[in-house]
């Protein structure tokens, strides 16, 4: 597969958000978030060729169905699009991150934030077994990406914030998730 072939794949109209994480694949390639215009427009992003839809996330996975279902659709520990769209997202859905030994949300909040990411974000994705090679032209191709601003970076940094200072953990006492 060349570049210009995984690009035309991941330019590709987007499906049913279901439909698509369910075919995902366990082999190794690169995955696109795409949102319309309306949906956490300060992250901007390139435009999608096809679609009203602007590129939040150019990803690459080891394997494309564990990053999606147990990454970007799963918890904020793991995905910087999550705690990205947390951050923008705090007082809407009510996120009330804390600390564990990363900046976590309890898991009551970490669903609502999933249901609203399902709701509204779209994915493509293309196996590629020559991740290294094609990350750099693949990127030329798509063009920037939202979370490569520094609205994302603002996001993030307002996501650890709300977390307040980390506290001191008692050794021996095991952490339990809120």
């Amino acid at each position: 597969m060349t570049p210009e072939e995984a690009g035309a794949a991941l330019t590709a109209v987007p499906e049913d958000l279901d439909a698509t994480v369910a075919a995902l694949p366990g082999a190794p390639g690169f995955l696109a978030w795409w949102a319309p215009p309306s949906v956490l427009p300060t992250l901007g992003g390139a435009a999608h060729p096809h679609a009203e839809l602007r590129l939040l996330e150019l990803g690459e996975a080891r394997m494309l169905r564990n990053r999606v279902r147990r990454q970007d659709l799963y918890r904020c520990g793991v995905s910087r699009l999550r705690r990205v769209a947390a951050g923008l997202l705090l007082d809407e859905l009510a996120l009330a991150p804390t600390w564990a030994a990363e900046v976590i949300l309890p898991k009551a909040d970490e669903s609502r934030l999933t249901a609203w990411l399902e709701a509204r974000l779209l994915l493509t994705w293309v196996p590629d077994d020559e991740r290294d090679a094609h990350r750099d032209p693949l990127a030329g191709l798509l063009g920037e990406t939202g979370l490569g601003g520094g609205a994302a970076g603002e996001a993030e940094a307002r996501y650890v914030a709300a977390a307040g200072e980390k506290a001191p953990r008692e050794v021996g006492v095991p952490y339990q998730r809120p």
